[in-house]
């Protein structure tokens, strides 16, 4: 396979964001919206999103404030958002704006639909001012703007075979390809890999400095020094120290994976914290982390980018073998900590972007720790065993199946769960 391929999909599916995906892209489409519609009062705001937008926005803090929801989300995006930063729309927020934000809410000028279309990821954002209206519709990436209209005038309008499943968006591959791209890629071409690793890295610095959220790193190192824990210890307490942070609403751009912060850190830090803690050489960590990453692509495209299982398994199976790659495993190994992850973690689900996430990953983290380690002794999951089969291939196509057959309608419950407690 053409090299090209896999670094055309790290620069698709590792994005900067700030702040968790789901209500940053709301705030991106209001952003768009209220760019359309130009200067003015805003007089009303309209959303349609999916159940996954609402479910992953409910819980988690607005990066830069300590507000949640996908109502408060377009708020700002559309007071306070810079529609030309992208993910990164709501970087110069201030308590002004918030209160602004507030106002808009509480006095019924933001109304919440659900999209009831087949599209997971869908966010429909229109806008009225005194003036005019502007409207924008994002499907299928966080990013990928679809529709653009201005007084019901369409401005732009993307080709709609954009908005695809994850699955057909990006080029086929297998693991056994991918650890030859990771094992011989021209290291001069590995930028996004490095900004990533710099990126997600300062966000784990800032989790271990302060406290946020549930704590789960500070927890977890308790009074003891981070380095004198065994390997499993030191990558969770890392890797939650940032899913801490970032799940707190820490202004801190993270590279993103496959639509999913989290997942960024999941799959980064990990193999940053192994590289550390096993004084690995700079050209051995970038190979590890280009393994990760794109195991950790080739993993969520069968999932769905939004999905009813937990982006942190399919990260933490990058993670796994990045690990093992640090610790000198050659592909087979690779193929072993993959089957030990999916054996371990099958069903994690997703019930939304909240604080115990960093519980989720760090938990992750700890079986990617124990499957690279049970993969470099010579073990792995039988085919006898679940959903493990002879082929790691068929093993991925069956977490695809339990994702979209055996939890078809698990978001939706888990949306009506949430909102009825």
């Amino acid at each position: 396979m053409e090299n090209i391929d896999y670094l055309n999909q790290l620069d698709q599916e590792l994005v900067v964001a700030i702040g968790c995906t789901e209500p940053v892209a709301v705030a991106y489409a209001a952003a768009l919206a209220k760019k359309q519609a130009g200067p003015g009062a805003i007089k009303k705001l309209d959303v349609i999103a999916s159940i996954n937008i609402y479910k992953n926005a409910m819980g988690v803090n607005i990066p830069g404030t300590q507000e949640m929801g996908v109502a408060m989300a377009a708020a700002l995006g559309a007071i306070a958002g810079n529609a030309d930063q992208g993910l990164e729309v709501l970087s110069n927020v201030t308590e002004g704006n918030i209160a602004e934000a507030k106002a808009l809410c509480e006095n019924g000028k933001v109304t919440l639909e659900t999209y009831d279309g087949e599209q997971p990821l869908y966010i429909d954002v229109k806008l009225r001012t005194d003036h005019h209206s502007g409207r924008a519709i994002i499907e299928h990436k966080h990013d990928l703007i679809i529709l653009l209209e201005k007084d019901s005038v369409t401005i732009f309008q993307n080709e709609p075979t954009l908005s695809t499943e994850l699955k057909d968006s990006i080029t086929a591959d297998n693991i056994s390809s991918i650890y030859d791209f990771a094992l011989n890629v021209d290291l001069s071409k590995l930028d996004k890999i490095r900004r990533a690793v710099e990126l997600n890295g300062k966000v784990a610095d800032e989790g271990l400095k302060n406290e946020y959220g549930l704590s789960v790193s500070h927890a977890l190192q308790g009074p003891c020094d981070l380095k004198d824990f065994n390997l499993e210890i030191y990558c969770a307490v890392k890797t939650a120290a940032a899913t801490d942070a970032r799940m707190a609403g820490a202004p801190l751009p993270v590279m993103s994976n496959s639509g999913s912060g989290n997942q960024g850190l999941t799959v980064t830090i990990p193999v940053l914290a192994a590289a550390e803690w096993l004084n690995a050489d700079e050209e051995t960590h970038m190979r590890a982390q280009t393994l990760s990453q794109l195991i950790a692509v080739h993993v969520k495209s069968s999932f769905g980018r939004l999905s009813p299982l937990c982006g942190a398994v399919a990260a933490g199976v990058g993670a796994s073998c990045g690990i093992v790659y640090l610790l000198g495993g050659k592909l087979p190994e690779c193929i072993a900590a993959v089957q030990n992850m999916f054996g371990t973690i099958t069903g994690m689900i997703c019930d939304g972007a909240k604080a115990g996430c960093a519980l989720k990953v760090s938990t992750c983290v700890f079986a990617a720790v124990q499957a690279a380690k049970v993969a470099m002794a010579g073990r792995s999951i039988q085919s006898t065993d679940g959903v493990i089969e002879e082929d790691v291939e068929a093993t991925i196509r069956n977490m695809e199946r339990i994702s979209k057959e055996g939890m078809a309608d698990m978001d939706r419950l888990l949306l009506n769960i949430m909102l009825n407690k």
